[in-house]
Order: structure tokens, then sequence, then C-alpha cells
């Protein structure tokens, strides 16, 4: 019988900026324009708490929903959201020195 094994998530590391709900513009330079963009209010049916969406190439490049706060991701494949709570228990600061 097998049993179930542990498992340490390897260090990686990415960049990252959070969604404040007013820097789309500072997103968008680091991104770019097809990777971030905020939703207008009246494109927010399906959840009015969604702000924005992101473009995520590891998913056939489906856009996934932003919520205010959250963080946008960048690693080597490509762009993604990370709630806060979720990047505050995952991630730390590196040097960039």
């Amino acid at each position: 019988m097998n049993e179930p094994r542990r498992y340490r998530k390897k260090p990686v590391e990415v960049e990252a900026m959070q969604w404040t709900g007013d820097n789309e513009a500072d997103i968008q330079a680091w991104a770019g324009p097809d990777n971030f963009y905020e939703l207008d209010p009246e494109d927010r049916n399906d959840d009015p708490e969604t702000t924005a969406a992101v473009r995520v190439a590891a998913n056939g490049n489906t856009e996934l929903c932003v919520l205010t706060g959250e963080w946008i991701l960048r690693d080597k494949s490509g762009f993604y959201p990370c709630n806060a709570e979720r990047f505050a228990e995952t991630y730390e600061a590196v040097d960039n020195a």
C-alpha cells in the first residue's frame, strides 16, 4: 500500500505588485496592457467585488479575476493573481542588492 509522503515547496523567487485599485498604470507598465486591466463597474456582473483581470499564459491565456488587495505575481510561466493572505504566508521579500 502506498502511503502519503511529505513535500516541501522549492524556493522560488517571483516578482510581484499589489493591486490597490488605483495603480493600473503601474501594473500595466510592468506586465503589459494586454496582461492586466481594470474592469469597468458595468462589466463586473459575475462578481461585483472583482475589480481587474490578469491574463494567465500557463492556463492557455485565460483571464482570471483580481480583487483589490490581491497580488499579481510573475514567474517563469507568466503572470497570475494571489490573494493577500496567501501571499503573506508564502512569500518574503528578497534583498534586491
